[in-house]
């Protein structure tokens, strides 16, 4: 029964270091998104739980990641022949777009910014061009491009500014621009002397003007509005520069001695590019003292400088000088994991909504966490980050193997790294750093034991509880392959091509097996550990006999070089790789190839289950695949891709649950086996892992020892601890003492001063209740006094208005008709006007409709070649359709004398030509449709809009001018608004602090009172009873030498003070706690009386406050409504001026363009009815100018008579001569 196992990704550990720019996102408070292996993870921080980016492994590589603001999209750019950005919506875990520059441009993209509207995605391609692009990837159009250098260094990384959708920024060495995307172009503006410095990162702050950058000779540099401002100081940064770093650091300025550069870092101090394959730790170029990476919060920034450190700043909003602008708060550190510092180097930070959790990547793919909310409550020396999840290995893993007994798997690296895994908890076990590089392991059946193959010898490790140490080692140099037998009795080594075998309990060598030629790559013990088999470089493969040491069985081809072998558990089916890249299924009793697959691609490892239903191979390009078993000879198997890089290795759990592979990206999967049919695979049902752990002896005591030294240090610290509070206790008690004094002492001047204000407002009041009966009285006369004047007046002004109303009465009626005159001449040139546009109308109106006739022509043609087209179509479509039934009944008819599997799979394959073949067809034809619709259409378009296109640039300038300055108000006005609620949370919370704080220290005065009180009142009773014992002392005394009486004395001073003494003191307590307590709460009442005073005023002060804030903040809400209202009367107009045009999609058709049938005329026509229409307004123009001439000198006429009116009211003038000079003015003589 043939069957196969299908692999879904169920883990992944590690961090991509070839991806380039940011490398970790949030997207919620807890879950992150990074790159890892050949994918994208979704990691969960509280859960340590993992989801994938579907889609992405499909691809060839993931170089560059970017997360929207609102952290619904991802951005992923991927490289291949044709580098993509993939546009994900990680809410969905769904792919929305597929960004492809259609320039034919191969560059990858190394950054991705999104704007913080998120419609609009600007991307970097890798050198020499290093060309910006801006996208509108919701419809998969690039819509600008511009080059960021002029090829004096590479650039790093781009980003859009947070307060304008239109603003970006790129930095890199020698490079540091501002452009701005306006009409269709990226413009440069701003800073222009970015060639000056050497830029690693950069940052665009809350406030959405301004930016800090971060450059490779330590310095951050703030930019406001694209031009640079000032230097932001780092004070008192430990940084700790040794190893590795320190040596090249030292070469390196032997080298530039002679070099002089202008505040800029070193030639080589740029950042790391990985190399692909490569199998030694990879070196940085940093030189531990650059600001490598930057992130914003709301209130100020986080920068990462030197060797593992990351200073927060925050803004002040009070400050002297520029640089006290941004207050450095304390540092936090990476924790020295490593022994090379530069591992501990920061390549990029990230924060959550919150701003309550900062996480950082390191040079080494590590990531980091740490708390910002817990940072005031711990000493600044324990601000350090911790682990996101575990450690990851950096740099290619060579080695694994899994154990038996316990469900852990061993990994090696080239960062000298052992680190152990449990693939059921999914967490890291333990793991160790070593001096020496390693090139294999393999884990004892037991899980207890760790074999180990190193530069000078081979190890065996005992696993610790919480360490891997070291047990014996053996003297075999470069041992590049190393096996534990089955059963954990023995373990096997290659030392070159020699073969070595020891005993795992006596350590003793057992036996040593030559035969190989070359040096040996494999080796595989039988199921019962009585053979090994062994395969060589040379081609050959033996097998060997442990008991006899002979070689029992061989299969050579010396054309091929063996890179695995692995052995079936009946000991009879073994299967191969090789370097021609096959795969092999031998048979090594009778020395026979049975079958033989070409793989395509070269293979690396071969795993093989214990039951055998589950082998898979991995190779180049990261490559896992998973085969058919058993094997066929056309060859079936799955691909799957998760990793960056070649796969080093691949191995099945024992339990056959999981399969778990290794790459050089550093990236360790573990796959989730299931079979066809989608279930998982199960284990047998006895099989228990086990749970033993290893503890030595010297660690027992050790932490025993340990803990009791804790112990004791804790009581020490208990008692230390009561004394300090004692004392604090008392201190505090004199402190209240004095507060309280203080405050009477302020009361009582406070009375004092009431009394003597109350005195002063009551002789006030008299003297001014006597002063308002004076005035009143004065006021009544006077108002007698000028009511009779007024009196007397209106009777001369009444008289004088009759006499006016007649003469205006006489000059209104001379002036209407008049008007009644001009109103008639000017309806008769208005109706003439009428008419004659009226004519225009109706010729406009018929070359309308002649004009439409046309198109409904033009129309029809178009229908009948659309027509004639779709019937060229349906018969090509037919003839294929014939042909390939023809064909498929041939093959029909060939299949029916077929027999066997080897005939069912070519019906098979020939089913799923014919398939794809019909799919073929179905996409050729809707092609065919969708191409002629467009080509119809962009005809029709580019007809149109090439006529009116200028029209359309004309409004749409116009409209921008308007609503752009809008926009900006509107931001910063919303801005405001914001800040004024945060002042006014901030009130209150200081309003409800002072209040738990003046309630904490009344209960403390209340308590301290008491106690001060009750030890008062029992000093004073012991002072009467020592006094009363002291008596009777001296009494026992004179009686020294009577013994007798002395003894009745002592008896008798005992029986009067030794057993009464606790009754009369609790009787006397109870009387004294009752007085006491009357007289505590006369005082406490005075007490809170005037502290409820004191809050009440404050509270009227807050209020009084809020209620400014609210009313400053109701305005800006009525301005922002209106200006909302004058941006949406905006956006109508341009609506409808986009319907009048057609190039709205809610327009119809018809309407648009006969309105743009209309627009062409009247546009074609304008010049010469302009020119009518203007010598036609003129003329108007010159009557109605004439006749406002005369109306204006009837006016002055008029004017004058009111004038010499008056005059004659003030100075009595002669009646007839009167008469005559108003006859003079109106006639027009002076």
């Amino acid at each position: 029964m043939s069957t196969y196992a299908n692999l879904h990704p169920k883990y992944i550990y590690g961090l991509n270091g070839n991806t380039n720019g940011q490398k970790v996102w949030f997207l919620e408070n807890n879950v992150i998104l990074y790159p890892a292996g050949n994918t994208v993870v979704m990691f969960n921080l509280d859960f340590k739980t993992q989801q994938f980016l579907h889609g992405v492994e499909k691809g060839q590589g993931v170089t560059a990641v970017a997360v929207s603001s609102n952290k619904i999209f991802a951005a992923v750019a991927q490289k291949g022949e044709t580098p993509s950005i993939s546009i994900f919506d990680v809410k969905q875990n769904k792919r929305r777009k597929t960004l492809v520059n259609q320039e034919g441009s191969r560059c990858e993209y190394i950054s991705l910014a999104f704007s913080q509207d998120a419609v609009h995605l600007a991307s970097l391609t890798a050198g020499p061009e290093y060309n910006l692009v801006l996208w509108k990837w919701d419809k998969s159009r690039m819509i600008s491009s511009a080059k960021t250098t002029g090829g004096s260094g590479p650039v790093y990384e781009i980003s859009m500014s947070l307060a304008e959708n239109n603003v970006l920024c790129a930095v890199g060495k020698a490079s540091f621009r501002f452009f701005r995307y306006n009409e269709g172009h990226l413009k440069p503006f701003g800073f222009q002397k970015g060639d000056a410095y050497h830029f690693l990162c950069h940052a665009w702050l809350s406030k959405g003007d301004r930016l800090v950058a971060g450059t490779a000779d330590g310095r951050i540099m703030a930019f406001e509005r694209g031009e640079y401002r000032h230097d932001i100081p780092i004070r008192n940064v430990k940084n700790e520069i040794t190893g590795v770093l320190a040596d090249s650091n030292t070469k390196r300025l032997s080298i530039e001695t002679n070099q002089t550069n202008l505040s800029d870092g070193p030639e080589t101090a740029q950042r790391y590019k990985p190399t692909a394959g490569s199998h030694h730790r990879q070196q940085s170029m940093y030189r531990g003292i650059e600001v490598t990476a930057v992130v914003s919060f709301s209130k100020g920034f986080a920068a990462a400088y030197g060797v593992g450190n990351c200073i927060i700043y925050e803004e002040q909003l009070f400050f002297n000088t520029v640089e006290e602008h941004y207050k450095q708060l304390y540092v936090i550190r990476i924790p020295p994991d490593t022994s090379e510092c530069e591992d501990r180097i920061i390549t990029s930070l990230a924060t959550n909504a919150t701003e309550e959790m900062l996480i950082a990547c390191t040079f080494n793919c590590q990531i980091f966490t740490f708390s910002l909310a817990s940072a005031e409550l711990k000493d600044l020396n324990e601000l350090v980050f911790e682990y996101a999840n575990c450690s990851f290995h950096f740099g290619p893993v060579v080695a694994l193997d899994v154990a038996v007994r316990k469900s852990l798997v061993v990994t090696a690296g080239t960062d000298r790294f052992i680190r152990i895994w449990n693939y059921a908890t999914m967490v890291q076990e333990n793991s160790r750093e070593f001096a020496e590089e390693i090139y294999c392991v393999s884990f004892h059946p037991t899980g207890l034991f760790v074999l180990a193959g190193c530069v000078d010898k081979i190890r065996i490790f005992t696993i610790l509880m919480d360490d891997i140490r070291e047990l014996k080692d053996f003297a075999v140099r470069s041992c590049k392959e190393c096996v534990y037998s089955n059963g954990g009795q023995m373990f096997a080594c290659a030392n070159g091509n020699i073969l070595q075998v020891y005993s795992t309990t006596t350590f003793d060598n057992i036996c040593n097996m030559k035969g190989h030629g070359n040096r040996i790559r494999k080796l595989c013990w039988s199921w019962n550990d009585a053979h090994l088999y062994s395969a060589g470089a040379d081609g050959a493969i033996y097998e060997w006999e442990i008991h006899t040491s002979k070689r029992t069985a061989d299969l050579v081809d010396r054309g091929s070089n063996l890179l695995s072998v692995v052995v079936a558990s009946d000991g009879k089916t073994h299967y191969s790789i090789n370097g021609n890249s096959q795969i092999k299924e031998l048979q090594m009793a009778e020395g026979m190839v049975l079958k033989e697959l070409d793989l395509g691609v070269l293979p690396v490892g071969l795993a093989l289950s214990r039951t055998g239903k589950v082998l898979v191979a991995c190779g180049e390009g990261g490559l896992v695949r998973s085969f058919k078993q058993p094997l066929t000879y056309a060859g079936e198997w799955f691909d799957y891709h998760m990793h960056d890089g070649r796969v080093n290795g691949i191995t099945v759990t024992f339990d056959e649950v999981y399969c778990i592979s290794i790459s050089d990206d550093g990236s360790i999967v573990f796959w989730k086996l299931t079979d066809a049919e989608g279930r998982p695979m199960k284990p047998d049902k006895d099989f228990v892992y086990s749970t033993e752990v290893l503890v030595t002896k010297s660690d027992l005591e050790e932490r025993q020892v340990a803990t009791n030294d804790l112990r004791q240090k804790l009581g020490e610290l208990r008692l230390e601890m009561d004394y300090q509070l004692k004392r604090k206790d008392m201190a505090y008690q004199d402190e209240l003492a004095d507060i309280n004094n203080q405050f009477q002492e302020e009361i009582t001047k406070l009375n004092e001063k009431i009394d003597d204000l109350g005195g002063i407002k009551d002789r006030s009041d008299l003297h001014h209740h006597n002063f308002l009966k004076e005035v009143g009285k004065k006021q009544e006369a006077t108002l007698e006094n000028l009511e009779a004047h007024f009196n007397a007046r209106l009777i001369s002004e009444f008289e004088k208005y009759n006499r006016l109303q007649v003469l205006l009465e006489d000059t209104i009626r001379e002036y209407e008709k008049r008007v009644a005159d001009i109103e008639a001449d000017r309806g008769v040139a208005v109706d003439e006007i009428v008419e004659y546009y009226e004519g225009k109308v109706k010729d406009k109106n018929s070359a309308l409709e002649c004009a439409y006739e046309e198109a409904k022509n033009n129309q029809q043609e178009n229908l009948e070649m659309q027509r004639q087209l779709e019937e060229d179509a349906d018969r090509e479509i037919l003839e294929l359709t014939t042909s390939y039934e023809r064909k498929l009944k041939h093959a029909r008819e060939v299949n029916g004398k077929l027999k066997g599997s080897k005939m069912k799979m070519v019906i098979q394959m020939t089913e799923k030509e014919i398939s794809s073949l019909r799919k073929d067809l179905v996409d050729r034809d809707a092609n065919v449709h969708d191409k002629e619709k467009i080509i119809f259409d962009m005809k029709k378009t580019n007809n149109e809009l090439e006529k009116f296109k200028f029209v359309l640039d004309y409004k749409i300038k116009e409209l921008k001018k308007m609503i752009e300055p809008k926009e900006r108000e509107i931001l910063y006005l919303k801005q405001q608004n914001q800040d004024m609620e945060t002042e006014l949370e901030s009130t209150i919370a200081v309003r409800n602090g002072l209040q738990l704080q003046v309630n904490e220290l009344t209960n403390k005065l209340k308590v301290t009172d008491d106690e001060y009180q009750r030890e008062r009142r029992l000093r004073w009773r012991l002072g009467v009873l020592v006094h009363r014992i002291r008596s009777q002392m001296s009494r026992a005394m004179s009686i020294l030498e009577d013994h007798k009486a002395l003894k009745q004395c002592i008896k008798t001073t005992y029986a009067q003070y030794g057993h009464t003494m606790e009754v009369s003191k609790a009787s006397t307590q109870e009387q004294e706690a009752i007085c006491e307590l009357v007289r505590q709460k006369n005082h406490l009442e005075v007490s809170l009386h005037s502290i409820k005073r004191k809050m009440e005023k404050d509270v009227r002060f807050s209020r009084v406050e809020q209620m400014k804030i609210m009313h400053e903040n109701m305005l800006l809400v009525f301005e922002i409504n209106g200006l909302r209202r004058e941006l949406k009367i905006i956006r109508d107009k341009l609506e409808s001026y986009e319907n009048i045009l057609g190039v709205n999609s809610t327009s119809k058709p018809t309407e648009a363009a006969e309105l743009r049938q209309k627009l062409q005329e009247a546009v074609a026509n304008r010049e010469d009815i302009d020119l009518d229409f203007n010598e036609q307004l003129e003329e108007k123009e010159d009557i109605i100018e004439a006749q406002q001439t005369e109306i204006d000198a009837i006016a002055t006429k008029v004017l004058r008579v009111n004038e010499y009116v008056a005059e004659l009211q003030a100075d009595q003038a002669v009646p007839g001569t009167t008469g005559d000079y108003l006859r003079s003015l109106l006639t027009g003589n002076s």
